[in-house]
């Protein structure tokens, strides 16, 4: 018996086919919006703090330090010009809060120079009253001078822009102090030169009062004659001690009337010049970014690679694409794993970057403690690059990327110093990795790994973040999953 085909369904009973998600508007506007808002916000915050450091210099540590040993004065005086310098290069500055002067010793402004707690020490040396002094001598006499020479020691280990900025923002002051200076030399260059017009003359004025008694004394011998005449040439002299006193007398000269006005060497020269290997004193912000970026990429790669095997989501490689059963891990299992991988891999990861730079002839001192900081580095920007995720989903990645990068990258105080920076990157520089990264990487690198260089406060803020990061993930996946059922359940 032949099969009699069932009767179709009519047409507006039969079921409506599935409108293709690339004709709706949001499938287009969303991917849109999310790259312009990066691209505004990644502009604003990043050239927004780093495009104009002098515009927000604030509080920019610098060392004032008076080695100079003064000089007596003809009158029995002590003077001590250097201090006289740094009182008027504090001065000058008073009221101004760009600059963080500090008056230090020489000992105290080596420790901070070391510790980059400073980025510039202004010495005036032993020398400095003596030379000034001397340079009033020279300039009447034949005599030899040097100009006296103030001497700014920058760290170019501590930043290369704060050396610049640092150098670029004591200038005006030193020029100021300078002038000042020139001042007083002028001064007392003029009074030198008076006194020595006097002294020519006095000793002329005797040379004639002598050689008018001597011919006097001839001419009374002579007769009446003879002594009318002697008057006459005394007549005649009167007023010639002054006139070639004038003329004899030392003079300042022009050139040496321009040197008095500016009379300050001002020398800038490195505290410690950057070994080679270290990218002239930024290879420890480079090293760690890397550090960054490490943490930031592996923890993307373990969340993708682990949600694939779990099947919460495809897993797709080059041309294959799977779709494994979902497993149904909570969230707080799911984060311990994807975090528990990085760290574990951190570990020979650390190692490996130690041991390439090693071989690229970077100077890498106090291996174990930089071993250890770097793993610590890697482990806490995992924490929160997987807590974003676990509390945010894949918007989680967006807003780490912004976190940890864009607002890190400003505010990490080693391209450009935290006291060079807008108040808004200041204030967030204490919450970002990055900060602490950059500044413990370069107390361990570059200043013999002194607490004060940034050890005591970077690695226990690390700790923090990583620790606040795993508490944060582990009770919002609770409570997610409590109200929303786990990963992938049907609701």
């Amino acid at each position: 018996m032949p099969t009699v085909p069932a009767p179709s369904a009519p047409r507006h009973l039969a079921e409506p086919r599935e409108r293709p998600p690339w004709r709706s508007v949001s499938f287009w506007a969303a991917p849109l919006l999310t790259v312009l808002a990066l691209a505004v916000a990644g502009t604003a915050l990043y050239m927004g703090g780093l495009s104009d450091p002098t515009a927000h210099l604030r509080d920019f540590p610098v060392a004032l330090v008076n080695r100079d040993t003064g000089v007596d004065t003809a009158g029995g005086e002590h003077r001590n010009l250097g201090r006289e310098v740094v009182d008027g290069f504090v001065d000058g500055v008073e009221g101004s809060d760009e600059l963080d002067l500090r008056v230090l010793d020489w000992a105290t402004a080596q420790q901070q120079l070391d510790s980059g707690r400073v980025y510039a020490a202004v010495v005036v040396p032993e020398t400095f009253s003596a030379d000034a002094t001397g340079l009033v001598q020279g300039a009447l006499t034949s005599e030899d001078s040097r100009r006296p020479r103030i001497t700014v020691l920058t760290d170019p280990q501590a930043g290369t822009l704060g050396t610049r900025l640092a150098a670029g923002a004591v200038e005006p002051a030193l020029q100021e102090a300078s002038v000042r200076l020139g001042e007083q030399l002028a001064a007392a260059a003029e009074e030198a030169e008076e006194q020595a017009s006097a002294a020519v003359e006095r000793r002329l004025a005797d040379a004639q009062a002598e050689q008018s008694r001597e011919l006097a004394a001839a001419a009374a011998q002579a007769g009446s004659g003879a002594q009318a005449f002697a008057r006459q040439i005394a007549v005649a002299q009167e007023g010639t001690p002054g006139s070639l006193a004038a003329e004899l007398a030392p003079r300042v000269s022009s050139a040496s009337a321009a040197v008095l006005a500016d009379p300050v060497d001002v020398v800038v020269e490195a505290f410690h010049e950057p070994q080679d290997g270290t990218a002239l004193g930024m290879g420890a912000f480079y090293y760690a970014v890397l550090l960054l970026v490490l943490g930031l990429s592996g923890s993307i790669g373990a969340s993708i690679l682990i949600d694939g095997r779990l099947g919460v989501a495809p897993l797709e490689l080059g041309p294959v694409f799977r779709q494994r059963l979902r497993a149904r891990p909570s969230r707080r299992a799911t984060f311990l794993m994807k975090w528990g991988v990085v760290v574990v891999a951190g570990a020979p990861a650390a190692g490996s970057m130690m041991a390439v730079c090693a071989g690229l002839g970077v100077p890498l001192p106090h291996g174990f403690l930089l071993f250890l900081l770097s793993w610590l580095s890697i482990a806490t920007v995992s924490a929160v690059t997987l807590a974003l995720v676990t509390v945010l989903g894949s918007a989680g990645l967006v807003l780490a990327m912004v976190y940890l990068v864009l607002m890190g990258l400003p505010s990490a105080g080693a391209v450009v110093p935290l006291e060079a920076l807008p108040e808004f990157f200041r204030a967030i520089a204490a919450a970002e990795p990055l900060h602490h990264m950059a500044t413990s990487v370069r107390a361990v690198l570059y200043f013999d790994a002194v607490p004060d260089a940034g050890l005591r406060t970077g690695p226990p803020a690390l700790g923090a973040l990583l620790v606040g990061s795993v508490a944060l993930a582990l009770a919002v996946g609770a409570v997610y999953d409590r109200r929303a059922g786990r990963r992938g359940a049907a609701r």
